[in-house]
């Protein structure tokens, strides 16, 4: 079956009661996996509330919080330093951010921790990614466009499949969310999507975010689309009852 996994990012706005606040809903709302963005130390300044940095010990109570609940635990990175300084945490992947794609030591560094590794695709080719799975053979490359218009080009999801024998999972960045459904139906897997929660405040990544209190709908409906799609062997059935009523 298909994953979804909510990403916060930076969404949490540098508060641990929010960002342990959309950790529960997303949870609750029946994600399978959960996942932070963690930032260069040089960037927690406080000149806005994103750019605050939160204790370890707020990581630490997520990874213990999703540990019990069997829900996966990741990473968004994009330095080793940072890399580094959280392997201690109980996670289970890291995702190495789109215009980190090139970035060889950050890859190399989180593949030797033999935690999943998934490598955002957003900046990079169909050649791009070619080459890189020849180097990296167990990493997932997440198919993504970094647009909020409806030009997420899902058709490259199978363009990628055809060229490498990787798993290939999607990552939303449109503000319409039903570009989710598509990718679904070509089987990328897992579904990455950003959370947000459901007020008026300004979020780094605020448009191609969904409102926490809309995920659990939305989920449903996914899981719905992904059993309709059956196992595409068509047989023959009885005409049914209410056929001749």
């Amino acid at each position: 079956m298909t994953k979804y996994i909510a990403e916060i990012g930076l969404n949490h706005l540098g508060d641990p009661k929010l960002g342990f606040q959309l950790v529960k809903k997303a949870v609750a709302s029946g994600v399978d996996g959960v996942s932070i963005q963690f930032m260069p130390e040089s960037y927690y300044d406080n000149s806005k509330p994103w750019r605050r940095k939160i204790n370890s010990k707020f990581y630490k109570k997520i990874s213990d919080f999703l540990r019990k609940k069997k829900i996966s635990f990741g990473i968004g990175v994009i330095d080793v330093d940072a890399l580094r300084k959280y392997s201690d945490l109980k996670i289970d992947f890291w995702k190495i951010i789109s215009y980190e794609f090139y970035n060889e030591k950050l890859i190399k560094t989180a593949i030797k921790t033999k935690k999943t590794v998934y490598i955002s695709t957003g900046i990079a080719s169909l050649k791009d990614i070619k080459r890189s799975s020849k180097k990296y053979k167990k990493v997932n490359f997440i198919h993504t466009t970094l647009s909020k218009n409806i030009t997420p080009n899902i058709l490259a999801i199978q363009s990628i499949k055809k060229n490498i024998k990787n798993k290939v999972s999607f990552g939303l960045h449109s503000k319409e969310d039903e570009m989710i459904i598509p990718a679904i139906s070509l089987e990328a897997d897992p579904i990455f999507f950003y959370i947000k929660n459901n007020d008026n405040r300004y979020y780094p990544d605020d448009e191609h975010a969904i409102s926490i209190d809309k995920l659990p709908n939305k989920i449903k409906l996914w899981k719905k689309i992904k059993f309709s799609m059956g196992d595409g062997i068509k047989r023959r059935l009885k005409t049914p009852s209410w056929v001749s009523e």
